[in-house]
Formats: structure tokens, C-alpha cells, sequence
């Protein structure tokens, strides 16, 4: 019989079945740059970027206050100079805020002290907008520097959510959280578009289709019982209007079938008290 490799016995509050954070990272055109590798990309691919911070950040700001669940955005700095009121649309509905790189850059070998810059810029920015500094970070288009873990802990930071090693929070070396994320719960996965040459991509799932594909990831990590369910989302995509009406129907069924729906800090916070408590006893 082969034996299913669960994590390390943790228990969410309340007897909730698994632990869900609803995460936007909110790009605009940055993820267009990114993706296509260039820094002119067309206009049609920059107006799907620009559909995030107008139509697509409503819908989804809409939502989460009609269900009045918690939600991390991840943010570039470079978009808080950029979309200013959207970001203080988002900081006003009292959502976590974390690092998301500044102009979203994902080259790997980025010199250690040009990101420490780029997290400077940023934090202030983060700050100036929310009051108080990031505590969490996602590498941008999921990339990490060797340093980055290193840095980030140096910095104050209690989590990074961008590693897809295993499905349920750990620590790392160095004692950051670590909530890893899965290409599966992505929407960029199933409704990402472009015509651009460099990078022609044409992700065209329906809605119920992919509710299917996160409902049945959901429900079996729920039964394993000590895992992380962390949905990544990006306005420009998921805000289109077919694709919220099933996302809200989905984040309703995780909250009737006994999940916790938790800002990243929150469910970091608790990972980590979880593992001091277990280290305090083994002493």
C-alpha cells in the first residue's frame, strides 16, 4: 500500500478542515512585460493588463466584500506609482498587502543589492499606503533569488509564498514560513491570453471547468487534514465577469464544507507558533 506523505500533524483553529488563503497578485501590465520578455509590449496585451486595475479589481474587490472574507494582494512597487487609487481601494477594504518585487522583474541572478533597493522602494510605498510595512512576499512570476530567503528574514518578513515543493507550511532554514503555492491553483493557468510572438499563450478553459479542477484539489487536501490551500489569482484574469460568478460559488462551498479562510499573515502567524510550540516541547 503506498503511504500518502502528510505534513506535520498541524491542526487549524477551530477544528477547520485545512486552511485557505484567497491571493491576488495584482500585476496590471507588468505581468505582460514579464511574460513576453520585452518592455514595449502591443497595446492589445497592455489593455488586458490594464483591465485589472479598473473592471477586474471591482468585480474581485466586490466579491470579498460581499462575502467578507480575507484576502492578501501582492503587489509591485512600481504599481502603487502607477494605479494609486486601486491600490487604496484595495488597502481601504483592510487586505493584507505583501511584497511582490518592484517592477515585477523575474531575472534570475538579479544582483543582491539592486533587490535590496527594489524592496526599499517598495516597502516604503506599501507603508505609505497601508500604514505598516509587508510581513510576506511572493516572488515575481514565481521566482526567487538564492539570496532571497536570506534577505527577506533580514528584513523582518515572517513568510514568503512562492516555493511548489509540497502542499502543506513549513519552515524554512532560516525560520520564514514558508506557504507553497501550485501551478494547479493558479488562474493564470487556465485563462492567461496573448498573441505576442515571444510568448503566444491561449489558456481558454470555461469557468466550470476549473471550479471542478480547484474543488477536487480542495477537497482532497481537506481530507488529508493538515494541509494549505492557497489560490492564486490575478484581477486582470479572474475579474472577468463569468470567472468571478464562479469563483465566489467556489470560495461559498469552502466556507460551508469547513475551511479556514485566513489572510497569509494569519495563517503564517499560526505555522509558525505551531512549530516554536513543537520545538518547546522536544526541548
Amino acid at each position: 500500500m503506498i503511504s500518502i506523505k502528510n505534513g506535520d500533524g498541524i491542526r487549524w483553529p477551530e477544528g477547520k478542515r485545512i486552511a485557505v488563503m484567497l491571493t491576488f497578485d495584482f500585476d496590471a501590465e507588468l505581468l505582460r512585460h514579464s511574460v513576453i520578455g520585452k518592455k514595449n509590449i502591443g497595446f492589445a496585451d497592455r489593455s488586458r493588463g490594464q483591465y485589472g486595475t479598473a473592471d477586474g479589481l471591482e468585480r474581485c474587490v466586490s466579491m470579498l466584500e460581499r462575502l467578507r472574507v480575507p484576502a492578501t494582494f501582492f503587489i509591485p512597487g512600481q504599481i502603487f506609482e502607477m494605479y494609486p487609487e486601486a491600490v487604496r481601494k484595495i488597502a481601504a477594504l483592510g487586505c493584507e498587502i505583501g511584497y511582490h518585487g518592484y517592477d515585477h522583474d523575474h531575472t534570475v541572478g538579479i544582483p543582491e543589492a539592486q533587490e535590496m533597493e527594489n524592496l526599499e522602494k517598495s516597502e516604503k510605498l506599501i507603508q505609505a499606503c497601508c500604514g505598516k510595512k509587508p510581513v510576506g512576499a511572493r516572488g515575481p512570476l514565481d521566482v526567487l533569488q538564492e539570496y532571497s530567503a536570506e534577505l527577506l528574514k533580514k528584513r523582518g518578513y515572517l513568510y514568503d509564498s512562492t516555493l511548489k515543493d509540497c502542499d502543506w507550511p513549513y519552515l524554512l532554514p532560516n525560520g520564514l514560513v514558508e506557504l507553497p503555492t501550485d501551478v494547479a491553483c493558479d488562474d493564470f493557468s487556465y485563462f492567461y491570453f496573448s498573441y505576442a510572438d515571444e510568448a503566444t499563450i491561449n489558456c481558454s478553459y470555461l469557468p466550470d471547468e476549473v471550479r471542478i479542477f480547484w474543488q477536487d484539489a480542495y477537497d482532497e487536501l481537506a481530507a488529508e487534514g493538515d494541509k494549505v490551500f492557497v489560490l492564486k489569482l490575478h484581477p486582470q484574469l479572474i475579474g472577468r465577469v463569468s470567472r468571478i460568478r464562479m469563483l465566489e460559488q467556489f470560495i461559498l462551498y469552502m466556507q460551508q464544507s469547513g475551511a479556514w479562510i485566513a489572510s497569509c499573515h494569519d495563517v503564517a502567524a499560526y505555522v509558525k507558533a505551531f512549530y516554536e510550540g513543537k520545538e518547546g516541547e522536544a526541548k
